[in-house]
Protein backbone atom coordinates (compact mmCIF):
# COMPACT_ATOMS: atom_id res chain seq x y z
CA UNK A 1 0.00 0.00 0.00
CA UNK A 2 1.27 3.45 -0.90
CA UNK A 3 0.97 6.00 1.96
CA UNK A 4 0.89 9.74 1.18
CA UNK A 5 1.03 12.42 3.88
CA UNK A 6 0.30 15.31 1.55
CA UNK A 7 -2.50 16.01 -0.90
CA UNK A 8 -1.16 15.99 -4.43
CA UNK A 9 -2.67 15.49 -7.90
CA UNK A 10 -3.28 11.86 -8.86
CA UNK A 11 -3.31 10.54 -12.40
CA UNK A 12 -4.95 7.25 -11.46
CA UNK A 13 -8.73 7.25 -11.20
CA UNK A 14 -9.73 6.18 -7.72
CA UNK A 15 -12.52 5.00 -5.47
CA UNK A 16 -12.11 6.28 -1.91
CA UNK A 17 -13.33 5.55 1.62
CA UNK A 18 -13.52 8.61 3.89
CA UNK A 19 -13.18 8.66 7.67
CA UNK A 20 -10.88 8.74 10.70
CA UNK A 21 -11.03 4.94 11.01
CA UNK A 22 -9.56 4.82 14.51
CA UNK A 23 -9.29 1.13 15.33
CA UNK A 24 -10.52 0.08 11.87
CA UNK A 25 -13.35 -1.76 13.67
CA UNK A 26 -15.95 -4.00 12.00
CA UNK A 27 -18.04 -0.98 10.99
CA UNK A 28 -15.03 0.61 9.32
CA UNK A 29 -14.13 -2.71 7.74
CA UNK A 30 -17.58 -2.85 6.13
CA UNK A 31 -17.01 0.55 4.50
CA UNK A 32 -13.51 -0.30 3.36
CA UNK A 33 -14.20 -3.79 2.02
CA UNK A 34 -17.23 -2.49 0.10
CA UNK A 35 -15.04 0.24 -1.35
CA UNK A 36 -12.27 -2.21 -2.32
CA UNK A 37 -14.80 -4.53 -3.93
CA UNK A 38 -16.30 -1.70 -5.97
CA UNK A 39 -12.83 -0.46 -6.97
CA UNK A 40 -11.78 -3.90 -8.20
CA UNK A 41 -14.99 -4.42 -10.12
CA UNK A 42 -14.71 -1.03 -11.82
CA UNK A 43 -10.94 -0.96 -12.37
CA UNK A 44 -10.34 1.89 -9.91
CA UNK A 45 -7.57 2.38 -7.37
CA UNK A 46 -8.83 1.52 -3.87
CA UNK A 47 -8.01 4.52 -1.69
CA UNK A 48 -8.55 5.70 1.88
CA UNK A 49 -8.57 9.37 2.89
CA UNK A 50 -7.95 9.67 6.62
CA UNK A 51 -6.08 11.68 9.25
CA UNK A 52 -2.99 11.07 11.37
CA UNK A 53 -5.10 12.01 14.42
CA UNK A 54 -8.82 12.57 14.85
CA UNK A 55 -10.06 16.15 14.31
CA UNK A 56 -11.66 16.13 17.78
CA UNK A 57 -8.34 15.35 19.49
CA UNK A 58 -6.38 17.81 17.33
CA UNK A 59 -8.81 20.61 18.18
CA UNK A 60 -8.76 19.73 21.88
CA UNK A 61 -12.41 18.71 21.93
CA UNK A 62 -11.56 15.17 23.09
CA UNK A 63 -8.51 13.56 24.72
CA UNK A 64 -6.14 11.51 22.61
CA UNK A 65 -7.33 7.94 23.22
CA UNK A 66 -6.32 6.09 20.07
CA UNK A 67 -7.33 2.44 19.75
CA UNK A 68 -4.32 1.66 17.56
CA UNK A 69 -1.10 3.28 16.41
CA UNK A 70 -0.74 4.86 13.00
CA UNK A 71 1.47 1.98 11.89
CA UNK A 72 -1.10 -0.59 13.05
CA UNK A 73 -3.82 1.34 11.26
CA UNK A 74 -1.91 1.40 7.98
CA UNK A 75 -1.08 -2.31 8.22
CA UNK A 76 -4.74 -3.13 8.83
CA UNK A 77 -5.88 -1.02 5.88
CA UNK A 78 -3.38 -2.76 3.64
CA UNK A 79 -4.57 -6.18 4.83
CA UNK A 80 -8.11 -5.21 3.76
CA UNK A 81 -6.94 -4.55 0.20
CA UNK A 82 -6.37 -0.78 0.21
CA UNK A 83 -3.85 0.24 -2.46
CA UNK A 84 -3.37 3.89 -1.57
CA UNK A 85 -3.81 5.77 1.72
CA UNK A 86 -3.84 9.54 2.20
CA UNK A 87 -2.95 10.03 5.87
CA UNK A 88 -3.20 13.78 6.35
CA UNK A 89 -2.55 16.22 9.19
CA UNK A 90 -6.05 17.59 9.87
CA UNK A 91 -4.71 21.09 10.59
CA UNK A 92 -3.65 21.46 6.95
CA UNK A 93 -7.28 21.36 5.77
CA UNK A 94 -9.28 22.41 8.86
CA UNK A 95 -10.42 25.66 7.21
CA UNK A 96 -11.37 24.06 3.89
CA UNK A 97 -15.06 24.50 3.13
CA UNK A 98 -17.23 21.45 2.47
CA UNK A 99 -17.59 22.49 -1.18
CA UNK A 100 -13.85 22.98 -1.69
CA UNK A 101 -13.07 19.69 0.00
CA UNK A 102 -15.24 17.85 -2.49
CA UNK A 103 -14.46 19.84 -5.62
CA UNK A 104 -10.82 20.78 -5.15
CA UNK A 105 -9.47 17.90 -3.07
CA UNK A 106 -11.51 14.77 -3.72
CA UNK A 107 -12.39 15.37 -7.35
CA UNK A 108 -9.63 17.62 -8.69
CA UNK A 109 -6.66 16.27 -6.73
CA UNK A 110 -7.56 12.68 -5.80
CA UNK A 111 -9.39 12.05 -9.08
CA UNK A 112 -12.23 10.09 -7.43
CA UNK A 113 -15.16 8.55 -9.29
CA UNK A 114 -16.85 6.93 -6.29
CA UNK A 115 -16.87 7.54 -2.53
CA UNK A 116 -17.76 5.43 0.49
CA UNK A 117 -18.43 6.75 4.00
CA UNK A 118 -20.30 6.00 7.21
CA UNK A 119 -23.78 7.32 8.01
CA UNK A 120 -22.31 9.80 10.54
CA UNK A 121 -19.49 11.12 8.36
CA UNK A 122 -18.76 14.87 8.70
CA UNK A 123 -16.44 17.04 6.62
CA UNK A 124 -15.53 20.62 5.77
CA UNK A 125 -14.88 23.64 7.98
CA UNK A 126 -16.70 23.36 11.32
CA UNK A 127 -17.86 19.88 10.20
CA UNK A 128 -20.65 21.54 8.19
CA UNK A 129 -20.92 18.74 5.65
CA UNK A 130 -22.64 15.41 6.29
CA UNK A 131 -23.25 12.27 4.24
CA UNK A 132 -26.30 13.72 2.52
CA UNK A 133 -24.45 16.90 1.58
CA UNK A 134 -21.59 14.78 0.25
CA UNK A 135 -24.04 12.93 -1.96
CA UNK A 136 -25.60 16.16 -3.26
CA UNK A 137 -22.25 17.80 -4.07
CA UNK A 138 -20.87 14.69 -5.76
CA UNK A 139 -23.94 13.95 -7.88
CA UNK A 140 -23.44 17.30 -9.60
CA UNK A 141 -19.98 16.12 -10.68
CA UNK A 142 -20.95 12.59 -11.66
CA UNK A 143 -19.32 10.99 -8.62
CA UNK A 144 -21.20 8.17 -6.93
CA UNK A 145 -21.56 8.13 -3.14
CA UNK A 146 -22.30 5.03 -1.05
CA UNK A 147 -23.27 5.53 2.59
CA UNK A 148 -22.90 2.61 5.00
CA UNK A 149 -25.57 2.28 7.68
CA UNK A 150 -24.68 1.46 11.32
CA UNK A 151 -23.13 -1.96 11.94
CA UNK A 152 -24.41 -3.68 15.08
CA UNK A 153 -23.09 -6.45 17.29
CA UNK A 154 -26.15 -7.74 19.08
CA UNK A 155 -27.80 -4.61 20.46
CA UNK A 156 -24.54 -2.60 20.37
CA UNK A 157 -23.98 -0.04 17.63
CA UNK A 158 -20.30 -0.41 16.74
CA UNK A 159 -18.31 2.79 17.22
CA UNK A 160 -14.79 3.81 18.25
CA UNK A 161 -16.12 5.57 21.35
CA UNK A 162 -17.94 2.41 22.48
CA UNK A 163 -14.81 0.34 21.95
CA UNK A 164 -12.72 2.81 23.99
CA UNK A 165 -15.22 2.57 26.82
CA UNK A 166 -15.15 -1.23 26.75
CA UNK A 167 -11.34 -1.30 26.83
CA UNK A 168 -11.24 1.12 29.75
CA UNK A 169 -13.69 -1.16 31.60
CA UNK A 170 -11.62 -4.29 30.86
CA UNK A 171 -14.37 -5.84 28.73
CA UNK A 172 -11.90 -7.14 26.20
CA UNK A 173 -13.92 -9.98 24.68
CA UNK A 174 -16.66 -7.60 23.57
CA UNK A 175 -14.18 -4.89 22.55
CA UNK A 176 -12.22 -7.40 20.47
CA UNK A 177 -15.36 -8.62 18.72
CA UNK A 178 -16.27 -5.06 17.79
CA UNK A 179 -12.73 -4.45 16.59
CA UNK A 180 -12.72 -7.66 14.58
CA UNK A 181 -9.31 -8.46 16.09
CA UNK A 182 -7.73 -8.34 19.56
CA UNK A 183 -6.74 -4.95 20.95
CA UNK A 184 -2.95 -4.81 21.04
CA UNK A 185 0.03 -2.78 22.16
CA UNK A 186 2.93 -2.94 19.72
CA UNK A 187 6.05 -1.35 21.12
CA UNK A 188 9.71 -1.83 22.00
CA UNK A 189 10.63 -4.05 24.96
CA UNK A 190 12.29 -1.81 27.55
CA UNK A 191 14.56 -2.59 30.48
CA UNK A 192 12.72 -3.57 33.68
CA UNK A 193 13.84 -4.27 37.25
CA UNK A 194 14.44 -8.00 36.59
CA UNK A 195 12.44 -8.89 39.71
CA UNK A 196 10.42 -11.59 37.93
CA UNK A 197 13.50 -13.63 37.09
CA UNK A 198 14.36 -14.05 40.78
CA UNK A 199 11.12 -15.98 41.43
CA UNK A 200 10.89 -17.87 38.14
CA UNK A 201 8.42 -15.54 36.42
CA UNK A 202 10.46 -13.46 33.94
CA UNK A 203 8.58 -10.67 32.19
CA UNK A 204 8.97 -8.25 29.32
CA UNK A 205 8.07 -4.59 29.78
CA UNK A 206 6.51 -2.26 27.23
CA UNK A 207 5.47 1.35 27.62
CA UNK A 208 1.83 2.19 27.03
CA UNK A 209 1.85 4.88 24.30
CA UNK A 210 0.68 8.24 25.66
CA UNK A 211 -1.91 8.67 22.90
CA UNK A 212 -3.47 5.25 23.53
CA UNK A 213 -6.69 4.43 25.29
CA UNK A 214 -5.75 3.16 28.75
CA UNK A 215 -6.99 -0.38 29.46
CA UNK A 216 -8.34 -1.14 32.92
CA UNK A 217 -5.48 -1.85 35.32
CA UNK A 218 -5.19 -5.55 36.04
CA UNK A 219 -4.20 -8.96 34.73
CA UNK A 220 -5.15 -10.29 31.30
CA UNK A 221 -4.85 -13.47 29.31
CA UNK A 222 -2.78 -12.40 26.31
CA UNK A 223 -0.81 -13.37 23.24
CA UNK A 224 2.72 -12.11 22.55
CA UNK A 225 4.03 -12.09 18.97
CA UNK A 226 7.79 -12.54 18.67
CA UNK A 227 9.44 -12.73 15.25
CA UNK A 228 6.10 -13.63 13.72
CA UNK A 229 5.38 -16.47 16.17
CA UNK A 230 2.50 -16.34 18.65
CA UNK A 231 3.01 -17.25 22.31
CA UNK A 232 0.43 -17.67 25.06
CA UNK A 233 1.05 -15.19 27.86
CA UNK A 234 -0.33 -13.39 30.88
CA UNK A 235 -0.07 -9.61 31.04
CA UNK A 236 -0.35 -7.04 33.80
CA UNK A 237 -1.42 -3.53 32.82
CA UNK A 238 -0.74 -1.05 35.61
CA UNK A 239 1.83 0.50 37.92
CA UNK A 240 3.22 -2.74 39.45
CA UNK A 241 2.56 -1.73 43.11
CA UNK A 242 4.37 -4.78 44.54
CA UNK A 243 7.71 -3.54 43.20
CA UNK A 244 7.04 0.17 43.64
CA UNK A 245 6.21 1.12 40.07
CA UNK A 246 5.38 4.76 39.45
CA UNK A 247 3.84 4.77 35.95
CA UNK A 248 1.44 2.60 33.99
CA UNK A 249 3.00 0.07 31.65
CA UNK A 250 2.42 -3.34 30.08
CA UNK A 251 4.30 -6.25 31.69
CA UNK A 252 4.01 -9.70 30.12
CA UNK A 253 5.05 -13.17 31.25
CA UNK A 254 5.38 -15.52 28.26
CA UNK A 255 4.30 -19.08 28.98
CA UNK A 256 5.99 -22.29 27.87
CA UNK A 257 9.53 -21.73 29.19
CA UNK A 258 10.35 -19.14 26.53
CA UNK A 259 14.02 -18.24 26.27
CA UNK A 260 15.52 -15.39 24.32
CA UNK A 261 16.84 -11.83 24.51
CA UNK A 262 14.04 -9.40 23.68
CA UNK A 263 15.30 -5.99 24.81
CA UNK A 264 14.99 -3.49 21.98
CA UNK A 265 12.66 -5.71 19.94
CA UNK A 266 9.21 -4.57 18.88
CA UNK A 267 6.66 -7.01 20.31
CA UNK A 268 2.91 -7.10 19.77
CA UNK A 269 0.94 -7.92 22.90
CA UNK A 270 -2.77 -8.71 22.43
CA UNK A 271 -5.12 -8.42 25.41
CA UNK A 272 -7.72 -11.20 25.27
CA UNK A 273 -9.56 -11.46 28.57
CA UNK A 274 -9.56 -9.55 31.88
CA UNK A 275 -8.74 -11.85 34.82
CA UNK A 276 -8.51 -9.67 37.92
CA UNK A 277 -7.68 -6.22 39.22
CA UNK A 278 -4.09 -5.28 39.94
CA UNK A 279 -3.17 -5.44 43.62
CA UNK A 280 -0.16 -5.12 45.88
CA UNK A 281 1.37 -8.28 47.35
CA UNK A 282 3.58 -8.55 50.45
CA UNK A 283 6.51 -9.91 48.46
CA UNK A 284 7.53 -11.27 45.06
CA UNK A 285 6.94 -14.88 46.08
CA UNK A 286 3.26 -14.15 46.78
CA UNK A 287 3.04 -12.37 43.44
CA UNK A 288 4.57 -15.30 41.53
CA UNK A 289 2.20 -17.75 43.22
CA UNK A 290 -0.76 -15.60 42.21
CA UNK A 291 0.47 -15.47 38.61
CA UNK A 292 0.55 -19.28 38.57
CA UNK A 293 -3.06 -19.30 39.82
CA UNK A 294 -3.95 -16.79 37.10
CA UNK A 295 -2.47 -19.11 34.46
CA UNK A 296 -4.41 -22.08 35.87
CA UNK A 297 -7.59 -20.00 35.71
CA UNK A 298 -6.91 -19.03 32.08
CA UNK A 299 -6.31 -22.63 31.01
CA UNK A 300 -9.34 -23.76 32.98
CA UNK A 301 -11.52 -21.35 30.99
CA UNK A 302 -9.91 -22.38 27.66
CA UNK A 303 -9.45 -18.71 26.85
CA UNK A 304 -6.57 -19.13 24.38
CA UNK A 305 -8.46 -21.71 22.32
CA UNK A 306 -11.20 -19.15 21.65
CA UNK A 307 -8.83 -17.03 19.55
Amino acid sequence: MRVLNNIEPQQEVSCAALGCFDGVHIGHQKIITDMCGYAKKNDLVSTVFTFTASPASVLGKAPQRAVMSQNQKENTLESLGVEKCFSIDFMTIRNTSAEDFVNNILIKQLNVKALFCGFNYRFGKNARGDAEMLRELCEKKGVKVFVTMPVCFGDIVVSSSKIRSLIEDGKMRTANRLLGKPFSVEDIVVEGKHNGRTVGVPTINQNLPAIFVSPRSGVYASFAYIDGKRFEAVTNVGTRPTVGGDFKNVETHILGNFRGELYGKKIKTELLYFIRDERKFSNLTELSEQIKRDVDYIYGRNIYSKY
